[in-house]
């Protein structure tokens, strides 16, 4: 585990939201109804890759790094709690996962479909936003983050 970066995602964290609890995990995951954050360094490849297209779908202006968009997708969970169902978006997780049992669909297609679930897809839009309303703010923490 990488502790300074860990310490340099938790003080960005901070400087957003006093009120955001941070902790470490083994990969980046939060609990918007207790604003908590996980910051873990396991890169799934994959993962990294469908997020970052799908990213790229949304906006061509967003070339901030993986983990510092993962954190404020992350974020974006807690501020944006009360705008999408979670009954709904654990149904069609449920679904999914299904599929993907039944090798109906592939990993990548599951994160493909995963990331585009309106509890996902706000969560990404918020980043995105915020990263066009911060950018110096951005910046720095993209290369601190690096």
């Amino acid at each position: 585990m990488n502790i300074i970066k860990y310490l340099r995602a938790k003080k960005m964290i901070k400087e957003i939201d006093k009120k955001v609890k941070v902790k470490y995990s083994k990969r980046l995951e939060c609990e918007p109804d207790n604003a908590k954050v996980y910051i873990g360094f396991k890169n799934n490849k994959m993962e990294n890759d469908t997020f970052r297209d799908y990213v790229n779908e949304l906006t061509r202006n967003c070339k901030y790094n993986d983990l510092l968009l993962g954190i404020l997708h992350e974020l974006g969970h807690i501020y944006t709690i009360e705008q999408v169902s979670e009954s709904e978006y654990l149904q069609d997780i449920d679904l999914l996962y299904a599929l993907r049992k039944e090798d109906l669909i592939s990993a990548e297609q599951m994160n493909y479909f995963y990331l585009r679930l309106p509890l996902e897809s706000v969560a990404t839009r918020w980043a995105i936003e915020f990263t066009e309303l911060n950018p110096q703010f951005c910046k720095y923490w993209n290369k601190k983050l690096s």
